[in-house]
Parts: structure tokens; C-alpha cells; sequence
């Protein structure tokens, strides 16, 4: 971001655009969620996106409606002109408006970058240019196909803008249908539509002229566009401000929203907890500065010190807070009360919103478990108990603040120093530090709510039975598997050499501060990213790294959600990876290792240390003790000494606990 003095707070300030006034320069930006059903809107959607509006924001652009019924990706993504849809828009419109947002529809098309899964008809784009991801080779549209997208673009807006919208945006960013026209990268073609940017432009010009035909001058147009695509060839920043003026001087946009990217780099728009904050801001100032209509940026703006500076340096007029918002509805609501320490934080990991959606879910959130369930209110306690947690980690804290919030008596005991759990010392990387928000958060929250959290207490079996509580909840967490084993070679129990003094596990490195080792084999068989974490962690200290994962990749855990991004971090680490490999027999000095598909064997020669993160086992020894001497009182347990699995699993387990029915055990 510039380093510009940031003026007069804005972000509470209201902004005039067109006919319209937004109450606030918040924005919730269009992201897909997969909560419609057959193309329509559902009462689950409506919850969702009136949860944001009640929680302050000032336009809502829901997104991303198919504008084109031939290339609608799937029944999960809202479909625009469908007249069987009128209703449910009719119903999302009254529901934002009633408390106090605007609603515009982002119209989209994906071209090359969508799916032919459920269709099974080709993908169409400007050329037949496959696309990095989906590696599909697209039909180049012809020109009635051209048309027909235009047309298609124009009934959507309209049957939105009659069912009481506010507006649409027109989408031409980050690699989908339209940006391809745009991008030199990607038209090839020889007609109208291709060579000069102004050619390139043509169809965006002609949908925003049949848009606003069809829609009259009342509601609002905006368009998204990239201020670069990040990739050699493509789109740059001056290709990107001459694309900006040319659109104003249509006369019928009334705002910029400014992105970035395409799948050549995705999901870039989407940038995870490693990258900078507001890494889009830079470019908006560009785009800002070449035209007089409102910009809107957004990407990795998370909190007011990120908004207030983009906003006061003059960079973009409006905020997109997309994962803030995912995170905490209420967002506007609590910064304007000047309770920014009361706002939930997106962790920036993106496991539950974008990979929640490329498993072929609906949206969620790793840290708010109340994500398409925004109907749901809390239910008090008939009766308060008292209940001891034990465990401070992400699922016990979690567990302590929704037992808390339903009206029991809460007291959490935690063997460690500090809570946290696993997190406390993953977050000790840099690249992954803003995972400890989440445990911040939740302590300040059971704070508010005077849970009791005792630090540094190891509790035996006896503790327990001796506690004054009528519920146990036990989050005692997960420890390491020192023995190597991995589920693809069953027959094999253990690496030899896994019990000399050298082999350590990836928590005894993390907490044992700086490195002295200068070689370490990293043994990656980890669904939780620890491997790459420490991988990556000794790599920026100068410890030579070599990382040996059975899979065809390191970071299986990553998903094509983050991949990118740790492949990059691993390569500025200088981790040397070894796909398809794995340990033969770890020796004093050497390591001895071999294909996993086929007969190679090689050694890795002069090891100082060698780093097992081979997955976790449940930590049940309380339990089992707890059992054994004959607990009567409810006992439940919860997160990883349940079973090993991942954060946003552990944070689920927490927020759905429920006593109310159980016995109470005198």
C-alpha cells in the first residue's frame, strides 16, 4: 500500500453513485456461495446475504449470477433470467433493502474458465485457448453466439432490476468470459472483436449499451475489471487505464470495481493469509486517477487500519471486505461502535469459502461455523450448568464461548502456557501467523463472557473427578506419530530409524526457536500442512531442505485453493522437493530413500536432523483414564483427541456442542 498519510477518517462516510446513497463505503463483493437449488434463490441465500445487510454494509453485490442459460455452470449457481427465479429475487431484494443495503447483481460468465461437467456442451470463448486449470479447449464463439451473450447479459439485468434491484455489475475480470475478450493473451481472434484494446473492448461496450437499454437510466452499472493480469501477455496497467476511460466515456457506468488476475495465476483475487494486505490498492489508485466515476477495491482488506488507508490515500472510493464480511457479518456494525476488537478475523486461509466450494459444497468459513446458517439464533439454557473444558485449543475455546453464550458456567483448563493449541506455535511462522487471530478472538470473546481459563494446569485423571462441574468436555488435542507410518505402505509399521535422537517432530522444531541444523529431511505424509509449514520455516532461516512426500506434489493439504501461492513460498525457501518418494531407513547422517511407483533408490547424504510430520493420534488418555475410573457425569468429546482433523472441523465441533438434554449425573 502507498505510504501516504491516511486524512480524515471515510469509511463510515456516505457515497452518492448515480441515484443512489450508500450509508457506508463497505462493501460486500460477489463471491459464489452455492446455496441456490435449481438455479433459484433460496431461503437459506436470502438468510446469508440479509445477515450482511443487518450487519452494516452498504451494498450488497450478490454474485455470481449466470447471465447466460448456455453457459450456467451448475444448478447450485443462481441463474438470472429465469422467470421461475422472479419470486426469490423479488424476496433477496426486500430482504436487503429492509435492512438498509443496496443490492446489485454481479451478471456472470465464466467462457473458458467454467465447467462442462453438468452441461456437457463445450466451453465457449473469444478463442479455442485452453485454460491452465480446467484444461479444457473451449469453441471460439461465432458472431450469433456473440449476440446471443449480449442479449443474454441485457434480460438478466433487466429481470433483476424488475424485481426490485438496485443494479448490476458487469463482470470483465480475472480471466472469466468477458476479461478474455479484453485480454491480448486470450483473443486471438481476427474479426471485430479482436486485435486493438478498443476491438477487444467491443462486447463489454456492447453489453453495457444493451444493459442500459434494457434497464432505463435508474439503476446503477458497474463493471469489474482488471487493473492487470499478472501474467506475461496478458493485460497491463496502461492497457487496464485506457479500458477505464474508454467505459466512462459510454456514459452509462456509474462505478469501477477493480480486481486483478486470472487463472494463469489463480486464485490471486483470493490471496491467502501469506500475502500483503490490499494488494489490489496500488492499481485502483491508477484506475481512480484516470477517471471521475467511483472505485471500488477489494481483496485482503480485512480491518479498519486496512480500509481507512486505502479510503484515505485516495486509492479506491469504496471497500470490498468479501472474507471479512464471510467471517463477521456484523463487521460494519461493531468497527462503527468502535468494537474493532469484537469483529471475528478472517484468517486468510481459505479452506472453508473458496475450498469448501471447489470440494462442490455450498460456502463456508473455517472461522464462523454460523456460515449458511444465519437463521439459526442462539438457544439459552434452561438451566445453567457448570461445565469444565479442558483443552484451550481452537475446539475447546470454541466449545467454552458457545456453552458460555447459552448461559452455562464455563471454566477451561489448559495444560500449555498460553492457548491456542496447535496453532500457537504454527502461527510462529510469518506466513502463517494470522492463524493465532482466530485464538485471540475466542479468548477475548470467553473473556466477555466470564468464562474462567486456567493456563499451565496438567490435569490428571483425579483433577477431573474432584472438579465441581456437571458437564466434561474434553479438547485435550492430538500429538504427533514418531513412528513414519503411512497409510500407502500398510505392511511397513514403522521407518527404521525413527527412535534415534536426530528424528524430531515438526512442534520440537517450532518451539525450539532458531535452527542449528544446516541439512534436514522433512518426511511429508501430513493432511494439515505442518510439513510444508516447517518445511518452509527452516528454508528462510538457511537450513537446506529436502522434502520427501509420497504424493506427486508436497502439500496435498493446499488444494487448488492455495497451491500457488505455497509452491511459490517453498521456492523462495529453496525447499528441494521430492515427489513420489519415500524413506527407506533413517540412518546416523543419511537418509535412505526410494520411489514410491517405481525401483529408485538414492540417498540424502550429511543429515543433521530428520523432521517426521507424518499425521497426528488422537490424545485419549484422559479419556480413557476418566472411563476407566467410572466418570458418571456427562463426558463429550470434541476436535482432535477425537479425531485428528482440520481447523475449521475443530471450530465446527465447538460451535455445535449441545448439553441441554444430558442427564445430570449427581
Amino acid at each position: 500500500m502507498s505510504s501516504a498519510a491516511v486524512r480524515q477518517p471515510l469509511l463510515f462516510s456516505p457515497l452518492s453513485i448515480r441515484h443512489h446513497v450508500l450509508r457506508n463505503r463497505i462493501v460486500n463483493t460477489p463471491h459464489q456461495t452455492h446455496m441456490a437449488r435449481g438455479g433459484r434463490v433460496t431461503t437459506q441465500q436470502i438468510a446469508y446475504y440479509e445477515a450482511r445487510a443487518a450487519g452494516g454494509a452498504a451494498m450488497i453485490v450478490a454474485g455470481s449470477w449466470a447471465a447466460w442459460r448456455r453457459t450456467w455452470p451448475s444448478p447450485l449457481v443462481n441463474l438470472a433470467a429465469d422467470p421461475e427465479a422472479f419470486g426469490g429475487h423479488v424476496a433477496l431484494a426486500e430482504s436487503v433493502h429492509r435492512q438498509g443495503a443496496l443490492l446489485v447483481g454481479q451478471l456472470h460468465d465464466s467462457g473458458r474458465q467454467g465447467s462442462s461437467g453438468w452441461q456437457r456442451l463445450p466451453l465457449l470463448a473469444p478463442s479455442p485457448i485452453a485454460d491452465p486449470v480446467v484444461r479444457e479447449v473451449p469453441k471460439a464463439l461465432e458472431r450469433h453466439e456473440i449476440e446471443e451473450m449480449v442479449e443474454s447479459h441485457a434480460r438478466s439485468a433487466a429481470a433483476l432490476c424488475r424485481a426490485g434491484w438496485d443494479g448490476v455489475e458487469i463482470f470483465a475480470a480475472q480471466g472469466y468470459a468477458l476479461a478474455q475478450f479484453i485480454s491480448p493473451q486470450t483473443n486471438r481472434r481476427d474479426d471485430e472483436y479482436g486485435g486493438e484494446l478498443r476491438d477487444r473492448l467491443r462486447i463489454v461496450v456492447d453489453v453495457i449499451e444493451a444493459v442500459r437499454s434494457e434497464t432505463g437510466p435508474a439503476p446503477l452499472v458497474g463493471v469489474r475489471i482488471n487493473f492487470s493480469d499478472l501474467v506475461s501477455g496478458g493485460l497491463g496497467i496502461d492497457d487496464a487505464r485506457e479500458v477505464a476511460c474508454l467505459l466512462e466515456r459510454t456514459g452509462a457506468v456509474d462505478y469501477l470495481s477493480v480486481s486483478a488476475g486470472s487463472n494463469e495465476d489463480y486464485p490471486s483475487w483470493i490471496a491467502d493469509m501469506a500475502h500483503e494486505r490490499a494488494p489490489f490498492a496500488e492499481g485502483a489508485s491508477v484506475i481512480r486517477a484516470a477517471v471521475s466515476l467511483p472505485v471500488l477495491v477489494t481483496t485482503r482488506i480485512k480491518d479498519r487500519a486496512d480500509a481507512e488507508h486505502v479510503l484515505g490515500s485516495g486509492q479506491a472510493d469504496m471497500i470490498g471486505m468479501t472474507r471479512a464480511l464471510i467471517a463477521d457479518p456484523d463487521l460494519p456494525r461493531k468497527l462503527e461502535a468502535g468494537q474493532d476488537d469484537a469483529v471475528r478475523p478472517c484468517i486468510g486461509c481459505n479452506q472453508g469459502c473458496l475450498g469448501g466450494l471447489l470440494a462442490g459444497g455450498a460456502l463456508k468459513c473455517t472461522v464462523n461455523p454460523n456460515v449458511g446458517r444465519e437463521a439459526l439464533t442462539v438457544i439459552r439454557a434452561r438451566r445453567s450448568r457448570k461445565v469444565l473444558v479442558v483443552g484451550a485449543g481452537p475446539a475447546g475455546l470454541q466449545a467454552s464461548v458457545t456453552l458460555a453464550e447459552q448461559g452455562h458456567d464455563v471454566t477451561v483448563w489448559e495444560r500449555g502456557p498460553r492457548p491456542g493449541g496447535q496453532l500457537a506455535y504454527v502461527g510462529m511462522v510469518p506466513t502463517r501467523a494470522e492463524l493465532t487471530s482466530i485464538i485471540d478472538w475466542l479468548v477475548g470473546r470467553a473473556s466477555q463472557l466470564h468464562v474462567g481459563l486456567v493456563t499451565g494446569k496438567d490435569c490428571a485423571v483425579q483433577d477431573v473427578l474432584d472438579a465441581e462441574a456437571d458437564v466434561i468436555v474434553l479438547a485435550t488435542g492430538s500429538v504427533p506419530d514418531r513412528t513414519g507410518y503411512t497409510s500407502s505402505l500398510p505392511s511397513v509399521q514403522v521407518i527404521p530409524g525413527h527412535d534415534l535422537p536426530h528424528v524430531r517432530t515438526v512442534p520440537d522444531v517450532l518451539l525450539a526457536g532458531r535452527p542449528t541444523a544446516r541439512r534436514v529431511v522433512v518426511v511429508d505424509d501430513d493432511p494439515h500442512g505442518q510439513a510444508t509449514t516447517v518445511a518452509e520455516f527452516l528454508g528462510l532461516q538457511g537450513v537446506e531442505v529436502h522434502l520427501v512426500t509420497r504424493s506427486v506434489h508436497a502439500g496435498d493439504w493446499a488444494g487448488p485453493a492455495n497451491v500457488q501461492s505455497l509452491y511459490s513460498r517453498l521456492g523462495d525457501a529453496s525447499v528441494q522437493i521430492h515427489p513420489t518418494t519415500w524413506v527407506r531407513r533413517i540412518a546416523e547422517g543419511h537418509v535412505e530413500l526410494n520411489g514410491v511407483y517405481d525401483q529408485r533408490s538414492w540417498r540424502v547424504e550429511d543429515v543433521d536432523s530428520v523432521i517426521l510430520a507424518t499425521g497426528n493420534i488422537a490424545d485419549s488418555s484422559l479419556y480413557d483414564g476418566l472411563r476407566q475410573a467410572g466418570q458418571r457425569r456427562p463426558l463429550i468429546r470434541i476436535g482432535d483427541c477425537l479425531a485428528p482433523r482440520r481447523l475449521d472441523q475443530a471450530i465446527w465441533d465447538g460451535a455445535t456442542i449441545e448439553i441441554e438434554e444430558m442427564p445430570c449425573v449427581s
